[in-house]
Parts: structure tokens; sequence; C-alpha cells
């Protein structure tokens, strides 16, 4: 085992000024923000783009709907479960548990959809705190054949 040596006292002076200048020395705090803000951007930045993902889905499904019901006022589709087929088989790249209902009745044709917001979500960040919202879509045309 080595001795213990006591520490020259110009060693520890010059420890003790070593210390002082690191402590008030701010070159690299640039990279050290950054470090530390840069997850949180990041996170912030794929909450907003999820966000909008599923506003952006509900006017695909929207033109969807009313495509369908188009469809039907035109006579190019036969009955309501024609329509509801027809809206199914254009949102089929979207996962999760959409309904579709649609219903004829007094010269007109009406189609809900509805969709859990976090289904529509392209990421996986906070999709479970979505999955409660739904967004609906109505569309309702006049029958013309």
């Amino acid at each position: 085992m080595r001795p213990h040596l006591p520490i020259p006292k110009k060693t520890r002076l010059a420890r003790r000024r070593w210390a002082q200048l690191f402590c008030r020395d701010d070159s690299g705090s640039a990279t050290i923000e950054t470090v530390i803000w840069l997850p949180i951007f990041a996170l912030i930045l794929g909450v907003i783009m999820n966000v909008s993902m599923v506003f952006f889905a509900e006017a695909q499904l929207t033109r969807i709907v009313q495509d369908g019901n188009r469809a039907f006022s035109l006579g190019r589709l036969a009955d309501n479960e024609a329509v509801q087929n027809y809206i199914l088989a254009r949102i089929s790249h979207f996962k999760g548990n959409i309904s579709v209902t649609t219903t004829i009745a007094d010269g007109f044709i009406q189609t809900d959809l509805e969709a859990p917001a976090g289904d529509l979500m392209p990421l996986n960040l906070v999709r479970s705190a979505f999955n409660s919202a739904k967004v609906r879509v109505s569309a309702q045309h006049i029958v013309e054949f």
C-alpha cells in the first residue's frame, strides 16, 4: 500500500483555480442544452404529427363517404349495403375498428362513419390517450334517380 503523501499547496491552489474556471466557463453549454431539449422537442413534434394525421385522415374519410353517397345518388350503386361495401373497400388501408352505417329514407341517403382517433395515428406516441376520442364523419345526399 502506498503511503499517503500530502498534496503540495501549489497543486491545491491549481486545482481550486481549475474548479473555479470550470464553473465559470460556458463553452459547450449549447451542446448540453441541445442534448437536454432535443428529445422533448422530438416528442412534441411527434405528437403534433400524429394529431395532424388524424385531421388528414378525417378529410380522406369525409371524401370517401361523400363519394359513396354520390355514387348511390346517381344510381351507380344498388342499395345501402353496396354503399357500405364501397366505403369499406376504400378505407381498408386504415387499421382499426371503423364502423359504417348507411340509411336511405325519404329520398335521402345518410352515411355515418366512426373511427377511434388513435387508430388513425401513424406513430405509437400517446396513441392510447386518443383511443377514447372518436372521429365521426357524416354525409347526406339527395337520391336523384
